[in-house]
């Protein structure tokens, strides 16, 4: 393991070093990426895989594995990428820089000011650093929310009923299948670990207190009735004077001969129907006791327990903290879920789902955290984003039961652009189909004694009745779903044997087989977690070859910044630059197009029309237009050639990227 370790840190290190950003490709990070890091991930998963498998376990060595997972796929970006990619991460570092030095958001500039609270808190860590704004923050916090997130899975993981090994190969097959990338300097980053961490507290508090129904069912169910059947057939026959032969009756009812005639005149006078069918078939087998019958009635009175008010009065659960410990912790929930109702839009509806899902799975003892998530949820969309619901209903509940449509805008319009594009994209659905694939099988495997895990993993799906959140609302739902959902898939290969739910396919143990079992098994684990680690390496940095920047793209906004006078427009054709991150609310920044293929002519026609004082070109627009857009090769220099003949010439220059100014008389003069 040790040797592992070295090997897989070296491999790292040397294809950081190796890694020669100027030469990416279309397909993102991994066109750049040496075989050093294929070796290295190599390594890390087949020691995973070794200590997974190890009797006993040691978690130590697990911890180490799945820490080295997350720097191969988290970290590799921010250690090759000379400045932080995503534009989005730039424009929520000028949005705390506003606060920082203003003390207060603006909700009518933008909608995210309608939620300030990741942006305060921001502002606090920037001050308590003594920088003057989070730029420095931003390259590293992919990997180090990951990292954070670590601490509520082990958490969930250990309270939610599965297996200890189940419980490992699900936190490593998160970390391997998380490609959604919403993990970079945003709220919902924030928003993600508060959730983990609300749902974290929750399952380690409130434990699914055992049935009555099902209580010792396996012990004592069949020997019960068995004993029952028999006794009323000895009844039966003492009653009409046949006395059994001495040494006919069962032995262990030879205690209750005393309470036999008592026990018939109790069934006639309870159940004169009951014992005048038995007496009916005094000459017949028996009437089966086990069988559909049973199953069916005793589903049936379980359905009826769980429906009661005993439920949402607590009784249905046990507490693993005293009162005054569980009365401290919703305390720091609530202020937990405060802050979290005030810093993302969409979170805490799925948390609010997913505490609805703990309730009815007996997760969780009361309902008053979920009423205080509605009540904060709604109180601060009512009152605190008034600014933004006003006028814009239709964008919260525009799509509401327009599932059709909320898919084609999360699935069907991503898949364009180039054909290397669309084989990231086509990874990306294949992770997800995979994953689910797996935990449906997990769910048919495993044995458990509630389906909380099931539950909460489908919980969040019922947002995408609401709405599709700009087209990405699918994937934020796998997003919050991901924890359980690999929960489920790691019990289609290792599933827990123990729990009144029975599971519904057969049961192949680790080590019943022998050998040749443990090496299946071994060989399962680790070409599931090598897949999906590779898959996700492809996905996730399938579009840093215009979602990243260089250093020279960074020069340039900061050239314009220096020099542009307040209230200016600044011109880009597309989104993707490193901007917005200084002078919010003084300097407009208009950006034409995020979508679609314009011509040469719309998109020098569109500058002119925002009276843009500097156009950015750059190296990333031209890698969009190329992958996404369909342009040829070198369509930047026509855009240049275009805006030229209307008055704009080069002030600022770099070889990633250009900085145009408008000549002030032709700019009077149009």
């Amino acid at each position: 393991m040790v040797v592992l370790t070295v090997l897989s840190l070296a491999m790292w290190l040397l294809t950081v070093h190796d890694a020669n950003f100027s030469r990416m490709g279309q397909l993102g990070l991994v066109s750049i990426l040496g075989w050093t890091y294929f070796v290295g991930l190599v390594l890390v998963t087949m020691g995973f895989a070794n200590e997974l498998l190890r009797t006993p376990l040691r978690k130590t060595w697990l911890l180490v594995f799945v820490l080295l997972l997350a720097l191969y796929i988290f970290g590799t970006g921010s250690a090759v990428e000379p400045i932080a990619s995503l534009p989005d991460s730039y424009r929520h570092a000028g949005l705390l820089e506003f606060i920082f030095q203003n003390g207060y958001a603006r909700p009518h500039y933008v909608a995210d000011f309608s939620w300030p609270g990741a942006f305060s808190l921001g502002s606090v860590f920037v001050a308590f650093a003594g920088q003057t704004n989070a730029l420095g923050f931003t390259r590293w916090f992919p990997f180090f929310i990951e990292l954070l997130y670590l601490a509520p899975l082990i958490v969930i993981v250990r309270s939610i009923g599965v297996g200890r090994r189940a419980a490992w190969f699900g936190i490593a097959l998160f970390y391997t299948t998380d490609w959604i990338e919403q993990d970079y300097f945003s709220p919902q980053a924030l928003g993600y670990f508060y959730l983990l961490v609300i749902m974290a507290a929750v399952f380690a508090t409130w434990r699914a207190k055992p049935s009555p129904l099902f209580a010792g069912l396996r012990k004592n169910l069949h020997f019960r009735m068995a004993r029952s059947r028999r006794a009323l057939q000895l009844s039966r026959l003492k009653e009409r004077g046949a006395d059994p032969s001495p040494g006919t009756e069962p032995t262990s009812l030879s205690v209750f001969d005393s309470w036999r005639p008592r026990l018939v005149s109790a069934a006639k006078a309870r159940r004169p129907k009951l014992v005048s069918v038995f007496d009916s078939w005094r000459l017949k087998p028996n009437p089966p006791i086990f069988g559909t019958q049973v199953v069916i009635q005793r589903r049936y009175v379980h359905g009826r327990v769980a429906s009661l008010f005993a439920r949402l009065e607590g009784r249905d659960t046990t507490k693993s903290l005293n009162t005054v410990q569980t009365l401290g912790v919703l305390g720091l929930l609530v202020l937990i879920m405060f802050a979290l109702a005030m810093s993302h839009e969409l979170t805490p509806y799925a948390l609010i789902l997913m505490l609805a899902g703990c309730l009815i799975s007996r997760h969780l003892g009361r309902p008053e955290l979920l009423a205080v998530a509605v009540l904060l949820a709604l109180g601060w969309l009512s009152l605190g984003a008034s600014d933004y619901w006003l006028g814009h209903l239709s964008d919260i509940f525009g799509g509401f039961g327009q599932i059709g449509s909320t898919l084609t805008d999360n699935v069907a319009n991503r898949i364009a652009g180039s054909s290397v594009h669309q084989f990231a994209v086509n990874i990306r659905i294949y992770i997800i189909l995979g994953i689910y694939l797996l935990a449906g099988v997990g769910v048919l495997r495993r044995a458990t004694d509630s389906r909380v895990l099931e539950v909460v993993a489908v919980a969040p799906f019922f947002l995408l009745v609401v709405s599709s959140y700009v087209g990405e609302g699918l994937l934020r739902v796998v997003l919050y779903a991901l924890p359980f959902t690999s929960l489920l898939a790691a019990s289609a290969i290792l599933p827990q044997q123990s729990g009144l739910i029975r599971s519904w396919l057969p049961d192949f143990r680790i080590f019943r087989y022998g050998r040749s079992s443990h090496t299946v098994i071994w060989t399962l684990v680790f070409s599931i977690v090598l897949a999906s680690a590779l898959a996700t390496t492809v996905a996730r940095g399938g579009n840093d070859d215009y979602e990243s920047f260089t250093k020279g793209e960074l020069d340039a906004v900061n050239y314009v910044y220096n020099h542009v006078t307040p209230g200016a427009t600044v011109g880009t054709i597309s989104p993707y630059l490193p901007f917005n991150q200084r002078s919010v609310g003084s300097v407009y920044w208009v950006s034409l197009y995020t979508s679609g293929s314009p011509t040469i002519k719309e998109i020098t026609t569109g500058l002119l029309q925002i009276h843009a004082q500097y156009v950015v070109l750059s190296q990333s627009q031209e890698n969009w237009g190329e992958i996404v857009a369909g342009f040829p090769k070198g369509w930047e220099s026509r855009v240049f050639l275009s805006l030229a003949t209307h008055g704009f010439h080069v002030v600022a220059a770099w070889p990633t990227a250009s900085v145009l100014q408008v000549d002030p008389k032709i700019a009077k003069k149009g």
